[in-house]
Protein backbone atom coordinates (compact mmCIF):
# COMPACT_ATOMS: atom_id res chain seq x y z
CA UNK A 1 0.00 0.00 0.00
CA UNK A 2 1.61 3.62 -0.82
CA UNK A 3 2.02 5.19 1.96
CA UNK A 4 2.69 9.20 2.29
CA UNK A 5 6.15 10.55 1.59
CA UNK A 6 7.72 11.94 4.31
CA UNK A 7 5.38 11.31 7.48
CA UNK A 8 5.57 9.19 10.06
CA UNK A 9 3.96 5.81 10.46
CA UNK A 10 1.83 7.50 13.47
CA UNK A 11 1.38 10.48 11.14
CA UNK A 12 -0.42 8.60 8.60
CA UNK A 13 -2.45 7.02 10.58
CA UNK A 14 -4.30 10.34 10.82
CA UNK A 15 -5.08 10.71 7.19
CA UNK A 16 -7.25 8.48 4.45
CA UNK A 17 -5.98 5.57 2.76
CA UNK A 18 -3.40 6.80 0.06
CA UNK A 19 -3.43 5.83 -3.64
CA UNK A 20 -0.77 8.30 -5.47
CA UNK A 21 1.20 11.04 -4.76
CA UNK A 22 2.48 13.70 -6.75
CA UNK A 23 5.22 16.13 -5.53
CA UNK A 24 4.04 19.83 -6.71
CA UNK A 25 7.16 21.85 -8.07
CA UNK A 26 8.03 24.61 -5.42
CA UNK A 27 7.17 28.19 -6.20
CA UNK A 28 10.31 29.89 -4.94
CA UNK A 29 14.15 28.41 -4.60
CA UNK A 30 13.31 29.16 -0.48
CA UNK A 31 9.75 27.46 -0.47
CA UNK A 32 9.80 26.27 2.73
CA UNK A 33 6.93 23.45 2.33
CA UNK A 34 7.36 20.22 0.08
CA UNK A 35 3.36 20.06 -1.49
CA UNK A 36 2.14 17.24 -2.38
CA UNK A 37 -0.85 16.70 -4.61
CA UNK A 38 -2.75 13.50 -3.12
CA UNK A 39 -5.32 10.75 -4.37
CA UNK A 40 -6.41 8.99 -1.61
CA UNK A 41 -9.87 6.72 -0.70
CA UNK A 42 -11.32 9.97 0.73
CA UNK A 43 -10.99 11.96 -2.24
CA UNK A 44 -8.07 14.42 -3.34
CA UNK A 45 -6.20 16.66 -0.70
CA UNK A 46 -3.13 18.34 -0.53
CA UNK A 47 -0.57 17.56 1.90
CA UNK A 48 2.31 20.51 3.07
CA UNK A 49 5.44 18.80 4.81
CA UNK A 50 7.47 21.69 6.77
CA UNK A 51 11.13 21.36 5.38
CA UNK A 52 12.63 22.79 8.86
CA UNK A 53 16.17 23.63 7.36
CA UNK A 54 14.63 25.75 4.78
CA UNK A 55 12.74 27.56 7.63
CA UNK A 56 15.66 27.31 9.84
CA UNK A 57 17.36 29.75 7.50
CA UNK A 58 14.24 31.77 6.38
CA UNK A 59 14.82 35.53 7.35
CA UNK A 60 11.08 35.48 6.98
CA UNK A 61 9.93 32.97 9.29
CA UNK A 62 12.93 34.34 11.42
CA UNK A 63 11.16 37.76 11.36
CA UNK A 64 7.61 35.83 12.54
CA UNK A 65 9.50 34.21 15.59
CA UNK A 66 11.28 37.64 16.34
CA UNK A 67 8.28 39.91 16.03
CA UNK A 68 4.90 37.70 16.34
CA UNK A 69 6.56 34.43 18.25
CA UNK A 70 5.72 32.23 15.67
CA UNK A 71 7.52 28.91 15.29
CA UNK A 72 6.02 27.21 12.38
CA UNK A 73 6.98 23.68 12.86
CA UNK A 74 6.03 24.26 16.59
CA UNK A 75 3.04 25.31 16.61
CA UNK A 76 1.35 23.53 13.16
CA UNK A 77 0.10 20.53 14.94
CA UNK A 78 -2.15 23.21 16.31
CA UNK A 79 -3.99 24.92 13.28
CA UNK A 80 -7.17 23.38 13.09
CA UNK A 81 -8.73 26.03 15.07
CA UNK A 82 -6.90 28.63 12.46
CA UNK A 83 -9.05 27.07 9.48
CA UNK A 84 -12.38 26.68 11.16
CA UNK A 85 -11.77 30.44 12.26
CA UNK A 86 -11.20 31.49 8.75
CA UNK A 87 -13.48 29.96 7.40
CA UNK A 88 -15.97 32.04 9.15
CA UNK A 89 -14.47 35.08 8.99
CA UNK A 90 -13.55 35.04 5.09
CA UNK A 91 -15.73 34.91 2.11
CA UNK A 92 -13.61 33.22 0.24
CA UNK A 93 -13.63 29.39 0.55
CA UNK A 94 -11.23 27.89 2.69
CA UNK A 95 -9.72 24.25 2.74
CA UNK A 96 -11.12 21.67 5.05
CA UNK A 97 -8.97 20.80 7.18
CA UNK A 98 -7.91 17.03 7.88
CA UNK A 99 -5.29 16.55 9.61
CA UNK A 100 -1.52 18.26 11.21
CA UNK A 101 1.38 17.55 13.11
CA UNK A 102 4.01 19.86 14.77
CA UNK A 103 7.85 18.70 14.15
CA UNK A 104 9.45 16.84 17.12
CA UNK A 105 13.03 14.83 16.93
CA UNK A 106 11.54 12.15 14.66
CA UNK A 107 8.65 13.57 12.93
CA UNK A 108 8.64 16.89 10.31
CA UNK A 109 5.59 19.40 10.63
CA UNK A 110 2.99 18.73 8.28
CA UNK A 111 -0.68 19.63 7.31
CA UNK A 112 -3.29 18.06 5.47
CA UNK A 113 -6.27 19.38 3.87
CA UNK A 114 -8.91 18.69 0.97
CA UNK A 115 -8.19 19.83 -2.35
CA UNK A 116 -9.85 23.18 -3.49
CA UNK A 117 -10.95 23.33 -7.39
CA UNK A 118 -9.71 26.27 -8.86
CA UNK A 119 -6.73 28.08 -10.67
CA UNK A 120 -3.67 30.35 -9.82
CA UNK A 121 -4.21 34.00 -10.50
CA UNK A 122 -1.70 35.28 -13.11
CA UNK A 123 -1.44 39.02 -14.35
CA UNK A 124 -3.71 38.29 -17.53
CA UNK A 125 -6.75 37.63 -14.93
CA UNK A 126 -6.16 40.33 -12.43
CA UNK A 127 -9.62 42.28 -13.86
CA UNK A 128 -11.62 44.60 -11.51
CA UNK A 129 -13.96 41.77 -10.48
CA UNK A 130 -11.08 39.37 -8.74
CA UNK A 131 -9.52 43.05 -7.14
CA UNK A 132 -12.83 43.79 -5.61
CA UNK A 133 -13.58 40.13 -4.62
CA UNK A 134 -9.47 40.99 -2.70
CA UNK A 135 -11.27 43.97 -1.16
CA UNK A 136 -14.02 42.32 0.46
CA UNK A 137 -12.01 39.30 1.67
CA UNK A 138 -9.71 41.62 3.63
CA UNK A 139 -12.30 44.22 4.61
CA UNK A 140 -13.96 41.29 6.45
CA UNK A 141 -10.64 40.15 8.23
CA UNK A 142 -9.98 43.44 9.18
CA UNK A 143 -13.75 43.79 10.84
CA UNK A 144 -12.06 41.39 13.68
CA UNK A 145 -10.34 43.49 15.64
CA UNK A 146 -8.75 42.58 18.89
CA UNK A 147 -6.15 44.64 21.58
CA UNK A 148 -3.86 41.96 21.63
CA UNK A 149 -1.38 40.75 18.55
CA UNK A 150 0.69 37.76 17.87
CA UNK A 151 -0.28 34.63 17.36
CA UNK A 152 -3.81 33.89 15.68
CA UNK A 153 -5.01 31.42 18.10
CA UNK A 154 -3.43 33.24 21.09
CA UNK A 155 -2.48 36.95 20.88
CA UNK A 156 -0.22 37.40 23.54
CA UNK A 157 1.15 40.54 23.21
CA UNK A 158 -0.15 44.25 24.00
CA UNK A 159 -0.51 47.12 22.21
CA UNK A 160 2.58 49.01 23.80
CA UNK A 161 5.02 45.72 22.60
CA UNK A 162 4.08 46.74 18.87
CA UNK A 163 6.76 49.61 18.99
CA UNK A 164 9.41 47.59 20.62
CA UNK A 165 9.39 44.61 19.13
CA UNK A 166 9.17 46.12 16.32
CA UNK A 167 11.86 48.35 16.51
CA UNK A 168 13.78 44.88 18.34
CA UNK A 169 13.02 43.16 15.05
CA UNK A 170 14.17 45.45 12.88
CA UNK A 171 17.83 45.87 14.53
CA UNK A 172 18.15 42.03 14.40
CA UNK A 173 17.23 41.47 10.85
CA UNK A 174 18.96 44.02 9.76
CA UNK A 175 22.32 42.74 11.16
CA UNK A 176 21.50 39.56 10.05
CA UNK A 177 21.52 40.79 6.23
CA UNK A 178 24.01 42.56 6.83
CA UNK A 179 24.17 44.62 4.20
CA UNK A 180 20.79 47.94 5.15
CA UNK A 181 22.53 51.35 4.89
CA UNK A 182 22.63 53.33 8.12
CA UNK A 183 20.80 55.90 7.01
CA UNK A 184 17.95 53.82 5.83
CA UNK A 185 17.62 51.46 9.23
CA UNK A 186 18.23 54.69 11.58
CA UNK A 187 15.31 56.55 9.74
CA UNK A 188 12.72 53.43 9.96
CA UNK A 189 14.16 53.34 13.64
CA UNK A 190 12.92 57.03 13.75
CA UNK A 191 9.33 56.44 12.75
CA UNK A 192 8.97 53.31 14.69
CA UNK A 193 7.09 55.87 17.48
CA UNK A 194 4.82 56.61 14.27
CA UNK A 195 3.86 52.38 14.51
CA UNK A 196 1.80 52.52 17.85
CA UNK A 197 -1.51 51.10 16.98
CA UNK A 198 -4.69 50.30 19.50
CA UNK A 199 -6.62 47.73 17.43
CA UNK A 200 -4.86 44.43 15.51
CA UNK A 201 -6.58 42.23 12.66
CA UNK A 202 -5.86 39.27 11.09
CA UNK A 203 -3.41 39.79 8.27
CA UNK A 204 -1.16 37.72 6.03
CA UNK A 205 2.47 39.12 6.17
CA UNK A 206 3.37 37.64 3.05
CA UNK A 207 0.57 37.88 1.13
CA UNK A 208 1.13 37.02 -2.71
CA UNK A 209 -1.54 36.21 -5.76
CA UNK A 210 -0.31 32.25 -5.45
CA UNK A 211 -1.89 32.09 -2.25
CA UNK A 212 -5.33 32.40 -3.65
CA UNK A 213 -7.39 30.79 -6.29
CA UNK A 214 -9.91 31.64 -8.96
CA UNK A 215 -12.88 29.92 -10.41
CA UNK A 216 -15.21 31.35 -13.07
CA UNK A 217 -13.45 34.88 -12.95
CA UNK A 218 -13.43 35.13 -9.15
CA UNK A 219 -11.58 35.34 -6.57
CA UNK A 220 -13.08 31.97 -5.04
CA UNK A 221 -10.39 29.99 -2.30
CA UNK A 222 -7.85 31.19 -0.11
CA UNK A 223 -5.17 28.18 0.70
CA UNK A 224 -2.45 29.66 2.28
CA UNK A 225 -3.34 29.47 5.80
CA UNK A 226 -0.14 29.20 7.39
CA UNK A 227 1.47 33.28 8.24
CA UNK A 228 -1.83 34.25 9.89
CA UNK A 229 -1.29 36.93 12.70
CA UNK A 230 -3.10 39.51 14.80
CA UNK A 231 -1.07 42.98 13.16
CA UNK A 232 -2.20 46.58 12.59
CA UNK A 233 -3.93 46.27 9.30
CA UNK A 234 -1.06 49.24 8.21
CA UNK A 235 1.20 46.49 7.45
CA UNK A 236 -0.92 44.61 5.24
CA UNK A 237 -1.51 47.80 3.05
CA UNK A 238 1.40 48.60 2.66
CA UNK A 239 2.53 45.18 1.25
CA UNK A 240 -0.22 45.37 -0.60
CA UNK A 241 0.77 48.30 -2.49
CA UNK A 242 3.69 46.08 -4.20
CA UNK A 243 1.20 43.63 -5.67
CA UNK A 244 -1.51 46.68 -7.33
CA UNK A 245 -0.86 48.86 -10.55
CA UNK A 246 -2.85 52.44 -9.77
CA UNK A 247 -5.94 51.26 -11.41
CA UNK A 248 -6.02 48.12 -9.20
CA UNK A 249 -5.53 50.58 -6.18
CA UNK A 250 -8.25 52.63 -7.04
CA UNK A 251 -10.52 49.69 -7.51
CA UNK A 252 -9.95 47.90 -4.38
CA UNK A 253 -10.07 51.54 -2.41
CA UNK A 254 -13.33 51.76 -3.86
CA UNK A 255 -14.46 48.34 -2.22
CA UNK A 256 -12.43 48.56 0.99
CA UNK A 257 -14.04 51.96 1.95
CA UNK A 258 -17.34 50.67 1.55
CA UNK A 259 -16.80 49.04 5.30
CA UNK A 260 -13.45 50.91 6.51
CA UNK A 261 -11.79 54.35 5.83
CA UNK A 262 -8.51 53.61 4.45
CA UNK A 263 -5.70 54.67 6.71
CA UNK A 264 -2.96 57.19 6.56
CA UNK A 265 0.11 55.16 5.59
CA UNK A 266 2.37 57.96 5.23
CA UNK A 267 4.13 57.63 8.76
CA UNK A 268 4.64 53.97 8.85
CA UNK A 269 5.50 53.36 5.38
CA UNK A 270 9.24 53.55 6.10
CA UNK A 271 9.68 51.17 8.79
CA UNK A 272 6.99 48.35 7.67
CA UNK A 273 8.47 48.74 4.17
CA UNK A 274 11.85 47.80 5.58
CA UNK A 275 10.91 45.27 7.84
CA UNK A 276 9.10 43.51 4.88
CA UNK A 277 12.00 43.69 2.56
CA UNK A 278 14.15 41.95 5.28
CA UNK A 279 11.79 39.30 5.77
CA UNK A 280 11.90 38.84 1.64
CA UNK A 281 8.62 38.07 1.28
CA UNK A 282 8.21 39.21 -2.43
CA UNK A 283 11.71 38.11 -3.04
CA UNK A 284 13.22 41.61 -3.98
CA UNK A 285 16.54 42.07 -3.58
CA UNK A 286 17.21 45.99 -4.31
CA UNK A 287 16.56 48.08 -1.44
CA UNK A 288 16.65 51.08 -3.16
CA UNK A 289 13.71 49.58 -5.73
CA UNK A 290 11.79 48.48 -2.92
CA UNK A 291 11.79 51.82 -0.59
CA UNK A 292 11.53 54.31 -3.64
CA UNK A 293 8.20 51.38 -5.18
CA UNK A 294 5.14 53.49 -5.59
CA UNK A 295 2.98 54.93 -2.76
CA UNK A 296 -0.92 53.27 -4.28
CA UNK A 297 -2.44 54.23 -0.87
Amino acid sequence: MPTYPGLSESQQRQLPELIRATTLPAMFSDSTHQLWDCETQSGPLIVKICKQENIANSAFWQAMESLFGVDLPAQLGGFANVYIKLSTLSPLTIPEYIAAGSANDTEQAFIATKKVAGILPSAATMNTAVISDLANHMASLHQQSTNLWGQLEQPQFTPEQWPQRLRSSLQILAEQHGSIPSKILDEALKSVDFCEAKEFVPIMPDLRWDQFLLLDGKLSALVDLDTFVYAPRELELVLLEYLLDEQQAKTFTQTYQQTHSMPDLSAVRTPYRLLLFLMNVLGEKSLENWMQAPARF
